[in-house]
């Protein structure tokens, strides 16, 4: 080490005349040391990562937590002349503050806060997706007035309880692919079960009145960890005692017959921020009860054109999302749908 100072002294004496031998020699002596910290992962090596998990709003792979509520009411909805589209687009337009909770495959980092932007000009109604910096994730602009051929909207009212409008737009990309954008509004002002899809493939999820989201799973899960069992809620496979357990990272295992075929089941589900979320409790899957819903692969717990009626998702239902203790509703949807859910009511905590 003396030797290699002092060739590299005798090479440096320029500035060493500058700043002095002791000066130098620190500077090299820190450069030495700081060059022999290598935090770069061995080729044979991945980096900590998750592929496809989201990543905050600013990228890198920090944990991430989220939270969109309802901005508009739609209530007024109800008193729309729903042949005039023109008054239509203009009740929903505007830019809806939502909750991107599902991507393809290589995408997560746009997991976070979106906006969905429904507008009209003249003749042109818009529907976008945008990720938290504002890129664009999907665009339709179409014809008002068209309501079929390459590119086309629908507006279509649901009237009852809940009531909603499906909106939604079919048209063409720049390399000449189907990319659909759909939305359900609710007259409470709750967007639900949005997507894009390019060519029937699912792209983008999105929707509000979201309580928590992101790749951090909700404290709930620490709170109801263990193992809780009850009987199946629908008695035709009985007996039929159902076990859930629960486990601080996320992870819910399922045990009991499906409903419908009685095939036995144990499965396991985890929250990994793709495809899971926390909403209010509502009218949905036969609640009747004030809670949060926990949502994990919430694509294959429901039927629509997107999924091709793939199964394999859960729903726990708690009283409160900080510190339950106890679960009001859990439910595992079997593969393949036909064979029915795996659903327990209250059930007790060993």
């Amino acid at each position: 080490m003396k030797n290699l100072i002092e060739k590299l002294t005798t090479r440096m004496s320029p500035l060493v005349r500058g700043f002095g031998t002791k000066t130098v020699l620190i500077v090299f002596i820190f450069a030495l040391i700081s060059c022999g910290k290598n935090t770069d992962p061995k080729l044979d090596e991945d980096p900590k990562k998750e592929p496809g998990t989201p990543s905050g709003n600013g990228g890198g792979n920090e944990s991430s937590e989220f939270s969109v509520g309802i901005s508009k009411n739609f209530s007024a909805a109800a008193s729309l002349n729903y042949s005039n589209v023109n008054a239509v687009a203009d009740f929903y337009a505007g830019e809806h503050p939502v909750a991107i909770y599902a991507t393809p495959e290589g995408k997560g980092s746009n997991i976070g806060k979106g906006k969905l932007v429904i507008s009209r000009s003249g003749t042109t109604f818009t529907m976008k997706l945008l990720n938290a910096s504002g890129t664009v994730l999907a665009e339709n602009n179409v014809d008002i007035n068209a309501n079929g051929g390459d590119t086309y909207k629908q507006f279509i009212r649901t009237s009852g309880t809940p009531s909603n409008t499906t909106i939604t737009t079919w048209a063409n990309t720049t390399d000449y692919k189907r990319q659909q954008i759909l939305i359900y509004a609710d007259d409470s002002g709750e967007l639900y079960d949005g997507f894009t899809s390019v060519q029937f493939s699912n792209q983008y999820r999105f929707r509000n009145n979201v309580e928590h989201f992101g790749t951090k799973p909700p404290a709930a899960f620490a709170a109801l960890k263990g193992t809780w069992e009850g009987q199946h809620l629908q008695p035709l496979c009985s007996p039929n005692p159902v076990t859930v357990t629960i486990a601080d990272d996320g992870s819910v295992n399922f045990k009991g017959k499906a409903s419908i075929t009685c095939a036995v089941q144990d499965a396991t589900v985890k929250w990994d921020g793709q495809d899971d979320f926390v909403r209010p409790n509502t009218k949905e899957f036969n609640q009747i009860e004030a809670g949060s819903q926990i949502a994990i692969d919430y694509s294959r717990t429901i039927r629509d054109s997107q999924n091709n009626n793939n199964r394999g998702g859960a729903l726990i239902v708690v009283p409160k999302l900080k510190d339950p203790t106890s679960v009001i509703d859990a439910q595992y949807y079997a593969n393949p749908s036909y064979a029915g859910p795996v659903i327990v009511r209250k059930p007790t905590k060993k």
